[in-house]
């Protein structure tokens, strides 16, 4: 049987099928038509260092915090969200593509397929303790409350170094960026930038008296991110790149998949030990500044965002937990940023949704 490109979302498994197709054809599992087609048993040695990491146990409760039992293929879509492409195959579809894949594995045996399973990594004691998150939250402790500048549990800078490196990217000359501020008369360019040293109070990523540029993808973002209320004003800056950025992207960590983190120089193991130490840190560096927000709980990603700085990078990008899809970056430097134009908007309607 063959699969598609379309059955995944992991960008590095749809570079593989792409350089290893056997041409146009229609899919088996998608039923997308005139697409890159592969046999499945030719996926088998790629998923091999995937499906090692799983052995048959009763519960998944150590790795997905639920006392109860799960198949191979719900692990994989609860553990790795970021491989199947959900608007092209439903859960059924993802485990006949998973046993088709796994009967050309070499270590296939039927009930690791067929009967629940749980990582080992959680079952060796390699990930039990959560050693990483634990890590965190004794940084954060400390910086909040102990040691501000000479912290005596040390960070493990080699690594978050290393790390922090395989998230680089560089965003070309050209690109546009947006950033908003409520006022009730239209602002300047000027006035869009970042503000003055002497009024700058602490975000969650810039430490007081230190601006940042916090820019966004879209205009639209940038209106969430202030939250603005109805029938207020707002100028939102249309922002170009006059040189590359380099900077540490750490947006949507939870929908790298696993092929796609090996092609960015992780063995899958080495990743989900350092995943709940990332993703703690893009949780708190997405969460919205509000009003009640005590300046010391923004110490912890100050401090990561100034390490990330020091390595010559000048911004980091985080997901917007007010806009669904959108982004922000913290930008250190902002000298290749030029505000090309301004406009100025009523808010006629506002929507909310609950549950």
């Amino acid at each position: 049987m063959n699969c598609c490109v379309h059955c995944f979302a992991d960008q590095g498994l749809q570079n593989r099928i792409e350089a290893e197709t056997n041409g146009k054809g229609d899919c088996d599992f998608c039923e997308s038509s005139e697409v890159s087609i592969i046999a499945c048993e030719e996926l088998s040695d790629i998923f091999d260092a995937l499906f090692e990491l799983y052995v048959n146990h009763p519960t998944a409760v150590s790795s997905l915090k639920e006392n109860k039992a799960v198949s191979m293929h719900e692990h994989i879509l609860r553990y790795w969200p970021g491989l199947f492409n959900p608007t092209k195959l439903k859960s059924k579809g993802v485990k006949q593509l998973i046993n088709q894949i796994g009967r050309g594995w070499v270590g296939f045996n039927e009930p690791l397929f067929e009967q629940p399973v749980e990582l080992q990594i959680y079952l060796n004691g390699e990930a039990e303790d959560d050693s990483y998150t634990i890590e965190w939250d004794t940084f954060a402790s400390e910086i909040k409350g102990e040691n501000r500048f000479f912290i005596s549990k040390k960070l493990d800078l080699e690594l978050l170094e290393s790390t922090f490196a395989r998230f680089a990217k560089t965003y070309p000359a050209g690109t546009r960026f947006y950033r908003a501020r409520i006022s009730d008369l239209p602002l300047s360019k000027e006035q869009l930038g970042k503000p003055p040293k002497a009024v700058t109070t602490p975000g969650r990523a810039n430490p007081v008296g230190i601006p940042y540029l916090y820019i966004s993808d879209q205009e639209e973002t940038t209106l969430y991110e202030t939250r603005i209320s109805l029938h207020e004003s707002i100028s939102i800056g249309s922002f170009v790149l006059t040189a590359p950025l380099q900077i540490i992207s750490l947006k949507n960590i939870v929908d790298f998949g696993p092929f796609e983190i090996q092609d960015k120089g992780f063995d899958i193991e080495e990743f989900m030990l350092i995943r709940p130490y990332l993703l703690k840190l893009e949780e708190e560096l997405s969460k919205p500044v509000r009003k009640q927000d005590v300046n010391l709980d923004y110490l912890p990603t100050q401090y990561l965002c100034e390490y990330i700085k020091s390595l010559n990078f000048n911004a980091v990008e985080y997901r917007s937990a007010m806009k669904d899809g959108g982004y922000n970056l913290a930008v250190f430097n902002d000298n290749n940023l030029e505000c090309i134009s301004v406009e100025h908007y009523q808010i006629k309607e506002l929507k909310y949704k609950w549950n």
